[in-house]
């Protein structure tokens, strides 16, 4: 085995054996805000702050699975002031989760795809809704601003489809590779290239270009500054439009 190999693997180890430990000390945070043992405030930055670290770790040795397990619990926690039950079970469920991932041994069982793990994840729910059933149907919501990407979001999983948010642009292509989602709506600004830019990009690529695009945009079809956009794309203005154009998105592309 090449030094560079058993280099990386002793990175590797090193880095699961933390995530491990932090994630054992997650489940004693968890079962403390539970007994009121710890104040809701400071558990909730301490978590964040270990989200945020671990997911870092975890791309940086190409742990996939876990990268995108901690962007969820990152996104889910995201906003929360106070934790209830409802909030406490879906973050011990993301916790299970990763750490049966953590102990998955890479020589020993296949890794699961980004598909299978997406489906075991919570759902990030900002309104109560207890008789909606999720679907088979993986979204990939690409939104800088965090309070317009949860207006979509919203109308999303009320339909009962799974939304995976992502803010920057070369992320959302990467998870887009790697994730196969079945629909990716993106908004038309974004960072360091446009939500044309990354249309063009998603479509034209073999790996990606069956997967429907949708360009989440105050204007309509003919106003140049849409120009460049495939017309294989979706579009759907905000504002009132908005609900019939998701509708007709859907439809479209026969997401049901």
């Amino acid at each position: 085995m090449a030094i560079d190999d058993t280099l990386e693997q002793h990175i590797r180890a090193e880095f699961i054996d933390e995530a491990r430990d932090i994630t054992n000390e997650i489940d004693v945070m968890l079962g403390n805000v539970r007994s009121d043992l710890v104040p809701q405030a400071e558990a909730i930055q301490a978590m964040r702050r270990h989200f945020h670290n671990l997911r870092i770790g975890a791309r940086s040795v190409g742990l996939t699975a876990a990268d995108v397990i901690l962007h969820q619990m990152a996104d889910y926690i995201e906003g929360v002031d106070q934790i209830g039950d409802r909030e406490l079970d879906g973050l011990q469920a993301f916790t299970d989760l990763l750490r049966l991932t953590l102990d998955t041994k890479q020589d020993e069982s296949p890794a699961p795809s980004l598909r299978e793990v997406v489906r075991q994840l919570p759902t990030v729910r900002t309104f109560d809704v207890n008789d909606i059933k999720l679907l088979d149907i993986v979204i990939l919501l690409v939104s800088p601003q965090r309070s317009a990407g949860r207006i979509v979001e919203r109308e999303l999983t009320a339909c009962g489809y799974r939304v995976v948010n992502v803010s920057k642009s070369f992320e959302a292509l990467e998870m887009a590779v790697r994730l196969k989602p079945d629909l990716v709506i993106a908004s038309a600004m974004l960072d360091e290239i446009t939500g044309i830019d990354l249309a063009c990009a998603i479509l034209n690529m073999p790996s990606t270009q069956d997967i429907p695009f949708a360009l989440l945009t105050s204007f309509g079809w003919g106003d140049p500054s849409l120009e460049g956009l495939p017309t294989r794309a979706a579009i759907i203005r905000k504002g009132s439009h908005f609900g019939d154009d998701l509708a007709e998105a859907l439809s479209r592309f026969s997401i049901t």
